[in-house]
């Protein structure tokens, strides 16, 4: 999908720098109003007063105004929503647990095959991943005109600390034809609470990474020069 761009006027932008380790470039975000830089420095900080100002993308955005939403002639965008798997309207999900983003949007005219789709960044401003709807009920299937949820479920152990934005978009297919794409639409915090159930198991210093899966891992294990033995076989 497209990639992020920021608002040079009113928001959060993102500049670089080349002082970090190893030649990487360290990212340093700022608030922006009207071209005025109301806050600079580390990302944990600035994006907190981000998420907490007037200025900043909250966990539900609505347009219930048509004539003022985003979209094209085929559709537009009604409402974006991050909720917990119990249905609550949430700007901090639990790590370990899944998050649903839904969008909500008006499809104007009939008779087009539709693609809505998620950008997802970081606080740093890394593009973590993309998803598409391929929900098997509607691909390739045109659609009549009316409201739609299109809602995409993220599983718990997959994301990564801290906070994550969201942009929401809508394309036609065959031809593609974009109708929106609004980043930044709605943000979230994931939060680790250290219990040892995560990723990170039971180490509790820095994490990094952009995702945080939690994966399956075996041993085998070779005593005194044998052949190797599972854990499983140890335990027997």
């Amino acid at each position: 999908m497209e990639g992020r761009l920021n608002s040079e006027k009113r928001g959060l932008s993102v500049r670089a720098d080349n002082k970090g380790k190893k030649g990487r470039g360290v990212r340093f975000p700022k608030i922006l109003d009207d071209g005025r830089v109301l806050r600079d420095g580390p990302s944990h900080q600035v994006v907190g007063a981000y998420l907490n100002s007037g200025l900043g993308t909250t966990a539900a955005r609505e347009w219930p105004d048509p004539a003022k939403a985003p979209g094209g002639e085929v559709a537009c965008l009604r409402a974006v929503r991050v909720r917990t798997e119990d249905d609550r309207i949430t700007d901090a999900v639990n790590i370990q647990r899944p998050v649903r983003v839904e969008m909500e949007y008006e499809v104007l005219r009939s008779g087009y095959v539709l693609l809505p789709y998620y950008d997802f960044y970081n606080e740093e401003g890394v593009h973590v991943f993309s998803a598409a709807d391929l929900d098997p009920a509607w691909r390739w299937r045109s659609r009549p005109a009316g409201r739609y949820m299109s809602t995409v479920w993220i599983p718990g152990n997959l994301l990564s600390e801290g906070t994550l934005f969201v942009g929401a978009g809508l394309s036609t297919m065959d031809p593609n034809i974009n109708q929106w794409l609004e980043r930044d639409a709605v943000a979230f915090q994931v939060i680790d609470s250290l219990d040892g159930n995560s990723a990170r198991g039971d180490w509790t210093v820095s994490w990094g990474g952009a995702v945080r899966p939690l994966l399956k891992w075996t041993t085998q294990f070779n005593p005194n020069g044998r052949e190797a033995v599972t854990t499983e076989e140890v335990k027997a």
